[in-house]
């Protein structure tokens, strides 16, 4: 009786009825019953802006560590494909192709499909890689030869296939590789690398880009055909066969920068067609100094460089840099992108003992192109 009359004491001692009879709520502490709703809000503010700052951080750190995983398991699979490969005698010296290799590859890795070099698109996760500069993207369906991965002098052709894990890889064979390590690259003991891959760990899952979940080996891959000083080239000549119109009225007008496009062999512009054809592919036509910086570069006159406007005679075409540059030193000329008054627009030859520069006419279907880039 004592007991239960001294806990009836202390609840009335500390929470005394209030008016009305209501027991009023737990005092805080603070001089007030409850948190106001701007307490609230602000504590849920502090709250937001301290997951905005750590969430992002923890999925990438989460993400680089699934990567890793799956890169170091292929690597793995890989590493003990090739070892048997070479053990069973069927690594170098077999195969005349990357079709060929495969053949021999698939035994030793659960491939659960191939693509042909023309159909890369059905075997790859994406249809655009993204660089390691986070600024580009390089369509899967054009790394369709070695020289596209980086890997100028194999002369084959590339293929696509998928692992039972979902990773997607595009790969080309090297036939003169000579090298147990099927990654080694040329300059390494004398040995030359088997295989240049580009390796997709985590398939149609973001964010496809080299460094990330897009793994590199013995490859690179760029927007660039092939580079020239700082600059990316298209890797061939276009020779354009057919004109077309760039007079006022045409929707081909604004690649025609004469003075007089209106009128003077509008109608029949290759150098349009040219024009165009780079701008199509984000590139332009080269200014009259970068084709002289070429002519320097092929007929190596690095201590006396050609200029814009000079005709350089008695010189010889360097034959690796001419072919470094796929670039024709048998008497052609190129357009450049530069309006020579309101007929023609200037250009440049490049030929086995002199290089020259001239004007021709936009009707004249006689000289080739090369793109730079912008």
């Amino acid at each position: 009786m004592i007991k239960a009359e001294k806990k009836n004491y202390l609840t009335r001692t500390a929470f005394p009825l209030a008016e009305g009879g209501r027991r009023p709520l737990l005092n805080l502490g603070f001089g007030r019953t409850a948190f106001t709703l701007a307490e609230v809000l602000i504590t849920l503010s502090i709250i937001g802006v301290v997951a905005a700052l750590t969430i992002p951080s923890m999925i990438e750190n989460h993400n680089n560590k699934a990567w890793k995983t799956a890169k170091d398991l292929w690597d793995k699979k890989l590493v003990e494909a090739t070892r048997q490969m070479n053990i069973d005698g069927v690594m170098t010296g077999v195969a005349n192709s990357t079709e060929d290799y495969m053949n021999y590859f698939k035994k030793y890795v659960k491939v659960i499909k191939t693509c042909e070099n023309d159909k890369l698109e059905n075997c790859y996760a994406t249809k655009f890689v993204q660089t390691g500069d986070k600024e580009t993207e390089v369509e899967v369906s054009s790394l369709t030869t070695a020289s596209k991965l980086g890997q100028k002098e194999w002369n084959t052709n590339t293929m696509g296939f998928v692992i039972a894990d979902g990773t997607t890889v595009v790969m080309a064979y090297n036939p003169n590789c000579n090298s147990v390590d099927p990654f080694s690259q040329e300059g390494q003991s004398g040995q030359v690398g088997c295989m240049s891959m580009l390796i997709d760990v985590n398939g149609k899952k973001g964010p496809n880009r080299v460094g990330d979940d897009i793994q590199l080996k013995n490859a690179t891959i760029s927007t660039c055909d092939m580079k020239f000083q700082d600059k990316c080239i298209s890797a061939s000549d276009m020779w354009p066969t057919t004109a077309i119109n760039t007079c006022e009225e045409s929707p081909y007008h604004e690649y025609d920068e004469r003075s007089d496009s209106e009128n003077t062999y509008c109608a029949t512009n290759y150098w349009a067609v040219a024009k165009k054809a780079c701008a199509d592919n984000e590139m332009r036509l080269p200014t009259m100094q970068e084709l002289a910086d070429v002519a320097t570069y092929i007929y190596k006159l690095e201590e006396s460089p050609i200029q814009w406007k000079e005709y350089r005679d008695s010189i010889t075409p360097d034959s690796d840099r001419a072919t470094e540059l796929n670039w024709s030193t048998n008497g052609r000329w190129y357009w450049s992108s530069e309006p020579d008054g309101s007929y023609g627009a200037y250009t440049r030859s490049f030929d086995s003992s002199h290089s020259s520069w001239s004007g021709y006419s936009v009707s004249s279907s006689l000289t080739h192109a090369r793109c730079f880039s912008n």
